[in-house]
């Protein structure tokens, strides 16, 4: 096999996770656009404090996102 040959169990693999990016992007730019925002907005006195929390609940929120949708992704793909 020629290494431009993609296996056909790495193009489903590719075709899955493109998938996921395109469902998950929008939400993603939203929430990078509203991180974006807050650390543009937030005073020197906050820099370091709640917003720290902020980000690392977004981290938080946005990993559980990848996740349930990785989920359904495989529920659908049994049925």
């Amino acid at each position: 096999m020629s290494s431009k040959q993609v296996p056909v169990a790495d193009s489903t693999r590719e075709d899955r996770i493109t998938a996921l990016m395109e469902l998950l992007r929008p939400k993603v730019e939203d929430r990078l656009r509203r991180l974006v925002e807050r650390a543009v907005d937030v005073s020197e006195a906050e820099e370091f404090g709640a917003i720290e929390y902020q980000f690392r609940d977004a981290g938080l929120d946005l990993a559980n996102e990848v996740r349930q949708a990785a989920v359904a992704s495989r529920k659908k793909r049994a049925t």
